[in-house]
Order: C-alpha cells, then sequence, then structure tokens
C-alpha cells in the first residue's frame, strides 16, 4: 500500500486537471452569455421574425411572400396568397434563381413584380450605404420563359441602387456611382442618362443628411 503522502501526491495533478478544465468551461460559459457588440450587430442572433417584404400583385389577385424553400437551404421562395380564400401557390421557387456558371441560388433580399407579373426584380448581395443596405445586385427572372439576367453586369458587384421597372416593363432604370441608367431587357442596351455623377453631385440617391432629416 502507497504511503498517505505518495498517494495524495500522484492526486494533486489528476485535481489540478479536472478544475482547471472546470473553471475554463465556467469562463466560456460567462462569455457566451454576455451581451457584446459582436453578438448584438454581427450576428443574427437577436434578429426578430419578420413579415415579408409582402407584395400586393397589380391586378389584386392577391399578395406575395418570402418563405423559406424545402428545396434549396438558407433560400426563399416567392409565395402567393389568395386573400379571400388563403390558397397557397408558389410562383418562384428557390431554385429557379441559380445563375449560369453558378453553384449557389440567389438570396433574396427584396424584389418587386413588373407591371403584368410576369417578371420579377430580385435584388441580393448588398452592401451598407450609411444606415441600410441600399446598394446591391439585381436580376430579373422572366417567369414566361424562365430566363435570367442579371442587371448592370457591367459593373462592379454590389454597385447598383434603387433599380426599378419602367412603366412598360421594358427596361430597368438604377443608379450606379451617383448616375442614372436605363437598361433594355430584352436587347440588355445600356443608356446612361447623367453624366455629371460626382462626391459633390448626386444624380438619382441622396446624400447621408437627408436619413437624418
Amino acid at each position: 500500500m502507497k504511503p498517505f503522502g505518495s498517494l495524495l501526491s500522484s492526486l494533486m495533478p489528476a485535481s489540478f486537471l479536472a478544475l482547471f478544465a472546470t473553471i475554463a468551461t465556467a469562463q466560456e460559459s460567462t462569455e457566451q452569455s454576455q451581451l457584446s457588440l459582436e453578438r448584438l450587430f454581427n450576428s443574427e442572433e437577436f434578429d426578430l421574425e419578420s413579415f415579408g417584404p409582402a407584395r400586393w400583385l397589380s391586378d389584386g389577385s392577391g399578395y406575395t411572400l418570402l418563405e423559406d424553400s424545402n428545396a434549396v437551404q438558407d433560400r426563399k421562395d416567392i409565395v402567393r396568397y389568395d386573400p379571400k380564400t388563403n390558397d397557397r401557390e408558389i410562383l418562384v421557387t428557390a431554385s429557379q434563381l441559380q445563375p449560369a456558371m453558378s453553384d449557389e441560388t440567389l438570396k433574396i433580399e427584396n424584389y418587386s413584380w413588373s407591371a403584368d407579373g410576369s417578371k420579377v426584380l430580385i435584388y441580393t448581395n448588398s452592401q451598407r450605404v450609411w444606415r441600410t443596405n441600399s446598394r446591391g445586385d439585381y436580376w430579373v427572372l422572366d417567369l414566361v420563359s424562365g430566363a435570367l439576367s442579371q442587371i448592370g453586369s457591367d459593373f462592379p458587384a454590389s454597385s447598383l441602387m434603387f433599380a426599378t421597372f419602367s412603366p412598360d416593363d421594358t427596361r430597368i432604370a438604377y443608379v450606379q456611382l451617383n448616375n442614372i441608367y436605363v437598361e433594355d431587357l430584352s436587347s440588355s442596351k445600356v443608356t446612361q442618362i447623367t453624366n455629371d455623377g460626382s462626391t459633390n453631385l448626386i444624380n438619382g440617391t441622396f446624400d447621408w443628411v437627408y436619413e437624418e432629416e
């Protein structure tokens, strides 16, 4: 039988290791439970469940929402609801929003319908400008042909702002580096409307002061 002192000496290293592991685990748990700027602003931990973006169809037959896709992880479908019957219909699946030569589908951040409902303008890959994510990429999905095309594809990524359909749905207008452009959807021809945009002269958008006011 080992003397008591020898037995105690042999147990001490193991005891210290167990104590150290307990302290480290407790410290890690405490750090995870504490609020931090990183957790508040750079994670989705405290995001609220959102409704929409909801869009009424121009013919008044229903409205559309974004809902989680069952086929593509972390992506959304655009779903139509009939307000009278609450009937549900998927109008755009996440799988339809996969650009050619890409392994991933687009992440919808916002969208808008053409007046006749045959096309949908998708906003994605956004970047923050002052307080909101108002600069990004835009794509148009033609629901009749299934064609998916990027708007302003010759410009740098995430550099377009406030894209919108023309009243006749044949063109898209947008802002890029403080100038206004119009792109024909059938030919992809881009026409620059203004040429004097700069850091001091702004066309089609606004400066940070306007957000404050």
